[in-house]
């Protein structure tokens, strides 16, 4: 294994959300409506969402692994992932550089993301599916149009779409 340098977490957190940018996320994002902070909760065009968790040191991937919305305990009727409290994203991945973190140390679900060097990532494993709070993504979302209109928008991506031209 070839050895990747090291790299901010705010950095990764932005570069991965330009990398999977479906069509808005939100990055670091903060909101008193809602107990989590995702590091970057991805939204697309027919309601699903991604959750990234960016980990640069294995410690923080530990710490992380102890939160309630974290612990899976069963499946749903739909075979989704419950977890102990309702949490965000349909799909769960930790993205981490090259090598941190192993398949066989993540949580039940949950998929695996590596970056690397030269600027790319590679999807380790996928994501399963997970029962998520939908009042509280929509929540989130809510909250961000709000810091649009007011001009926060810092930590929010939006995909531009080019308009069809009527012939």
């Amino acid at each position: 294994m070839k050895k990747t340098k090291k790299i901010a977490h705010s950095d990764l957190c932005f570069l991965t959300a330009q990398y999977f940018l479906k069509s808005a996320a939100l990055i670091e994002y903060k909101s008193m409506l809602v107990n989590e902070s995702p590091d970057i909760l991805m939204f697309d065009c027919y309601s699903n969402t991604t959750l990234f968790e960016i980990k640069t040191d294995k410690q923080d991937f530990k710490q992380d692994l102890l939160k309630p919305h974290r612990i899976p305990y069963k499946l749903d009727s739909k075979n989704r992932i419950k977890t102990f409290k309702p949490s965000l994203g349909a799909n769960r991945y930790y993205v981490c550089i090259e090598g941190l973190i192993k398949e066989e140390d993540l949580p039940m679900g949950w998929g695996l993301i590596y970056y690397y060097d030269n600027g790319s990532f590679k999807i380790i494993k996928k994501s399963s599916v997970f029962k998520i709070d939908k009042g509280m993504e929509n929540r989130l979302l809510i909250n961000a149009l709000r810091k649009i209109k007011c001009g926060k928008d810092s930590n929010i991506l939006i995909r531009d779409y080019k308009e069809y031209e009527k012939d």
